[in-house]
């Protein structure tokens, strides 16, 4: 008569052969493309012109802002900026990609607006709400590419341009002139989509996830049935046994 432990041992072995049924393994990784693609060109392209009129932006805060966080957090941008476009063109002259010399048409726009500004504390205003949206703006652009560029180096300049951006953002709130409900709604929850395809996954890989999850579940209720059943078995034999030698 077969032992309960040899009966779960064949029922845990037909479960692995089902399992190794359903379960499509993924294809081996393609080698690491180090090309840069348009969204790569697009990040350094961004972080350069963000730098052409952020520098100029902190300088002038630094000289002319009335508040003395506001001059201090200037200075700051102004020094984290001109390091990170000493890296953004050493990267970009080794990738091939092509920087602007000047800032965007909307950047000189908010440049003329701090340039004009009336008095000192206007500037403060304007200086901390521009920024502050600019560096929103760009933040969302490092966050797509990081998370989707083939680029080993990419991805570690968009690691240093996040954490400058995110520190800048900060300073900015810090001033207490950021106007929060000026800002541009978050886009997250209108993007939020399924689990499923956010996740990636095709129909076939939830019936997949599905049908294994059944099996594994399979599995266990069959593996504390057998136990239990073997411990019971037991439980009658042995007083049988005990008798017989008795």
């Amino acid at each position: 008569m077969r032992s309960g432990s040899d009966r779960l041992r064949k029922a845990l072995r037909l479960v692995l052969v089902l399992l190794a049924a359903f379960v499509v393994l993924p294809a081996a990784p393609a080698s690491a493309q180090t090309g840069v693609d348009a969204g790569d060109q697009l990040l350094l392209v961004k972080v350069r012109q963000a730098g052409l009129w952020e520098m100029p932006a902190g300088t002038w805060a630094e000289t002319r802002g009335a508040d003395p966080k506001v001059r201090e957090v200037g200075a700051a941008i102004m020094v984290d900026h001109g390091r990170l476009d000493v890296l953004t063109r050493q990267l970009a002259a080794k990738l091939g990609v092509v920087l602007p010399e000047e800032p965007s048409a909307q950047q000189l726009g908010w440049l003329d607006q701090l340039q004009k500004a009336p008095t000192p504390q206007e500037f403060d205003r304007l200086f901390a709400n521009l920024l502050r949206a600019a560096h929103g703006q760009v933040f969302s652009v490092i966050a797509q590419v990081r998370a989707g560029t083939r680029n080993p180096e990419i991805r570690a300049y968009a690691t240093v341009a996040n954490q400058a951006v995110l520190r800048h953002m900060t300073l900015l709130e810090s001033t207490g002139y950021v106007d929060f409900s000026a800002l541009p709604p978050s886009a997250a929850a209108d993007s939020a989509a399924p689990a499923g395809s956010a996740l990636d996954l095709q129909s076939s890989d939830l019936l997949t996830a599905a049908l294994l999850f059944l099996l594994v579940g399979g599995a266990t209720v069959l593996g504390v049935r057998y136990a239990k059943s073997g411990r019971l078995r037991g439980g009658r034999l042995r007083p049988n046994s005990g008798e017989n030698h008795g």
